[in-house]
């Protein structure tokens, strides 16, 4: 029997951080998603989301949050018995990975997920923490993990080493000569390392999910300080 693929759209509240992940999510750079991603990263994007699997080896029904077109919660079905579930509250992103993959997956956002309570052993994201309220999305892990369950968060980091904050402004600088000519990747090039350096979403999560009652809490940077991961438990 083939396996059903199934996506629901959910109706989407707003906030402050989705008006800079709408200008950089949406139908024109859906299709390129992933060729972007990994050529931008220099391969490194795989990496880092191996080193996710590797935090949830254990868990059987786990959400991808921010899921886009599925590259981590495809790695997630491919590498335990479990099911996945992917959510995005970009509908482009989920058709593109309906087309290309296949896992349950729904829109909505990371602040409002809608599934009931302790549904899911494990929650994941990549790429999601800098654009959304740290309070909202640690009160909404909290209560759709089961208790024993693990929460892992993927992320840029701003650079602190001076020579490689350097090197990664000029790096920028180079993304938005490309941007130019890459039209549907302008923004995102023009405008993501900012991003990412004002959001300071390392120090927002990891307060929010201690005061939260999460336990265990570890940060780990990753590739000379432009990736991060928090990893928590819930008692």
């Amino acid at each position: 029997m083939s396996k059903k693929c199934e996506i629901y759209v959910i109706v989407l509240i707003r906030h402050e951080g989705h008006s800079n992940a709408r200008k950089f999510f949406n139908s024109e750079t859906a299709p390129s998603y992933d060729s972007v991603v990994r050529t931008t990263t220099f391969g490194r994007d795989a990496a880092w989301k191996t080193r996710i699997l590797l935090e949830i080896k254990s868990s059987r029904r786990v959400l991808d949050l921010a899921c886009g077109t599925g590259i981590l919660t495809s790695m997630i079905e491919r590498d335990r018995k479990g099911r996945a579930v992917g959510l995005d509250f970009t509908f482009e992103y989920l058709q593109e990975s309906r087309r290309k993959k296949c896992f349950a997956s729904v829109q909505a956002t990371a602040e409002a997920i809608p599934y009931k309570d302790e549904a899911f052993d494990a929650v994941v994201s990549s790429y999601l923490a800098k654009y959304v309220d740290a309070k909202m999305l640690t009160s909404e892990c909290w209560r759709v993990l089961m208790p024993g369950g693990i929460a892992v968060f993927h992320d840029f980091t701003c650079p602190e080493n001076l020579a490689m904050h350097a090197l990664w402004r000029t790096y920028f600088e180079v993304l938005r000569v490309i941007g130019i000519f890459v039209l549907p990747w302008r923004a995102v090039f023009q405008d993501l390392d900012r991003i990412i350096c004002e959001s300071h979403w390392v120090d927002s999560l990891c307060k929010a999910l201690q005061e939260q009652g999460f336990e265990g809490i570890e940060y780990t940077r990753y590739t000379l300080g432009t990736a991060g991961i928090v990893v928590a438990r819930k008692p």
